[in-house]
């Protein structure tokens, strides 16, 4: 097994749709991603977040939920994990009898957090595991799953119990508005990354200036007609200035020309703090770290490293447009415009148009790659590192790596 075990973590918002933790999940080489792990190797995933690689690398600020199975809550290394940073998730299939009923309430009275985990809401559950229902922290709600003629009545029995509800899988903003009218305060599932019905044919003037800076960046443009456009577009060149001449990059010298910082950061890097701020919408003045921002920075890097490693030669123009495939991918849902229309307006190659519009050409599997990561489907992982004679090893560091620079980018962001 390779020594980073970490496979992919999904984020859990909460009704203001920021994140609130993140769902983790790892590889067990006899499991798959969505079966909890075994106990040695829950204890070995736990230690390395812990010792090897910290907290703050692979989490952020944010809470952890981890998926354990019934010998792993008996066993007395839990009592020796943060619980400040762990909510541990059993599976609604564990055996509930006396003796897993005592070690939950010894648990809870320790103020460890347990949550009940991708729970269909019927009545054979309200059976089962009814009489432990108060002793759940957080319970996790399949609600496409759970039958829908009594699915508010348990929802309110649920409910007395005053648990954390949290939707789980809401794919699309419709299911989303289904769980928020229902009382649900927590949402897991990319409904977010959801364009809803567009009908706007226009992009709003309030992206413009972006596009058309990010156009002259990627152009053959002197660097000197680049800098003019940001210079007269004041609101751009002060919020570059002001992340150049941050904490985030250790300069030796503040820098005060816009035409020194695409000198100094390069055009690729000038050009995707450009995406950045669209996705953080912080053009207008509003400053907001978006779940959208953080998993666009996410497809970027997966795009472009996974890139790296299917052809170690490759050029930089082909890992520059393998990067903003990602970097693209999701302006559909922040401008609320087709992506058609809003691919017209970016000077950008038919490779790139053609992985984002048709899920065809050159980028396509790479793409639907990284969407395999996201819903961490190991079957489809498994099959593109099996054809493509990518090392496992190699792919999980850069999961981890990925991960680290989406947490960066949650700091940066509130300097944008």
């Amino acid at each position: 097994m390779s020594e980073y075990h970490l496979l992919g973590r999904q984020p859990i918002l909460d009704e203001k749709k920021r994140i609130f933790a993140y769902d983790l999940f790892f590889r067990d080489e006899k499991r798959t991603a969505n079966e909890a792990p075994g106990r040695f190797a829950t204890i070995s995933v736990l230690s390395n977040v812990l010792n090897r690689f910290g907290v703050k690398e692979i989490l952020g600020s944010y809470k952890a939920f981890v998926r354990v199975e019934r010998e792993f809550l008996f066993n007395d290394l839990i009592l020796d994990m943060p619980k400040d940073i762990f909510v541990f998730s059993v599976l609604p299939s564990m055996r509930f009898d006396m003796a897993i009923a005592k070690r939950i309430l010894e648990l809870r009275k320790r103020d460890f957090q347990i949550a009940l985990n991708d729970t269909v809401l019927d009545d054979e559950l309200m059976k089962r595991v009814g009489p432990l229902l108060p002793y759940f922290s957080y319970i996790k709600i399949d609600v496409d799953r759970s039958p829908k003629e009594r699915f508010q009545y348990l929802l309110k029995r649920i409910k007395a119990y005053d648990p954390q509800l949290i939707a789980a899988k809401v794919e699309s903003p419709e299911t989303a508005q289904f769980c928020e009218d229902s009382g649900f305060k927590k949402f897991q599932g990319y409904f977010f990354a959801k364009p809803k019905i567009l009908k706007q044919q226009k992009i709003d003037p309030h992206y413009r200036s972006v596009i058309k800076a990010y156009n002259l960046l990627i152009s053959n443009a002197e660097a000197e007609e680049i800098a003019s456009y940001l210079e007269e577009h004041s609101a751009l060149s002060l919020q570059l200035l002001r992340y150049v001449n941050s904490a985030a990059l250790t300069l030796a010298r503040q820098i005060s020309s816009i035409q020194e910082v695409i000198l100094l950061l390069g055009r690729h890097n000038v050009a995707q703090w450009l995406m950045m701020i669209i996705y953080a919408q912080s053009v207008g003045g509003r400053k907001e770290t978006t779940p959208l921002a953080l998993m666009a920075k996410n497809r970027m890097e997966l795009m472009r490293g996974t890139w790296k490693l299917m052809y170690p030669q490759a050029s930089r123009r082909e890992l520059d447009e393998a990067h903003f495939v990602g970097a693209l991918s999701l302006l559909d849902v922040v401008m609320q415009a087709p992506m058609e229309k809003i691919l017209s307006e970016f000077n950008i190659s038919d490779d790139i148009r053609s992985a984002l519009l048709h899920r065809r050409g050159k980028f396509a599997h790479v793409y639907m790659f990284v969407e395999s990561i996201e819903k961490c489907n190991q079957p489809a992982i498994d099959l593109f590192l099996n054809h493509y004679g990518i090392d496992r090893k190699d792919y999980d560091r850069l999961i981890f790596e990925t991960a680290k620079s989406v947490n960066r980018l949650d700091e940066e962001l509130e300097i944008i």
